[in-house]
C-alpha cells in the first residue's frame, strides 16, 4: 500500500510541477507524424521534426494540432514559488594600519658611541 501511495505522489508531482507532462503528449506526436506521412509519402522523421521544431512556425490549416505537440508550448504552473531574499547591504571595511618606523638608534651596535679612549681597553694582550 505504501509503495502505491509513493508512486501516486511521485507521478502527481512530476506531472504537475515539471515538463514531464509533455511526455504524455508523445502519442499525439506520432499521430501527427502519421497524418503528415499519409499526405506526403516522402516525408522523413527528420523533415517532420525540422518543420515543427526548428523552422519558423507557419500558421496553416493544422496550426492548432501543431501547438498540441510535445514541447511546443510551455505550461506554467499555478503555484509559483517566488523566494525574494533582499540582498545584504554591501559594506567595505578597510583597515588602515599606520606604518611605524623606529628611528631610535641601538647603542650596542653603533660605532659612534664608543669613544677612542675606551678602544684601547678592548685590545687583545700583546705577547
Amino acid at each position: 500500500m505504501k509503495k502505491w501511495f509513493i508512486y501516486f505522489l511521485l507521478c502527481t508531482y512530476l506531472t504537475s510541477f515539471s515538463e514531464v507532462r509533455q511526455l504524455v503528449k508523445m502519442p499525439r506526436l506520432v499521430e501527427h507524424f502519421i497524418s503528415h506521412k499519409m499526405a506526403n509519402h516522402d516525408m522523413s522523421i527528420y523533415a517532420f521534426i525540422k518543420m515543427h521544431y526548428i523552422d519558423e512556425q507557419i500558421v496553416d490549416s493544422d496550426y492548432k494540432q501543431d501547438m498540441k505537440l510535445p514541447f511546443k508550448t510551455h505550461d506554467f504552473s499555478n503555484s509559483i514559488v517566488n523566494l525574494n531574499i533582499p540582498p545584504e547591504s554591501p559594506s567595505l571595511n578597510i583597515l588602515q594600519q599606520s606604518i611605524y618606523v623606529d628611528r631610535s638608534t641601538h647603542f650596542s651596535y653603533s660605532e659612534k658611541y664608543y669613544p677612542s679612549v675606551f678602544s684601547k681597553i678592548w685590545e687583545p694582550p700583546k705577547i
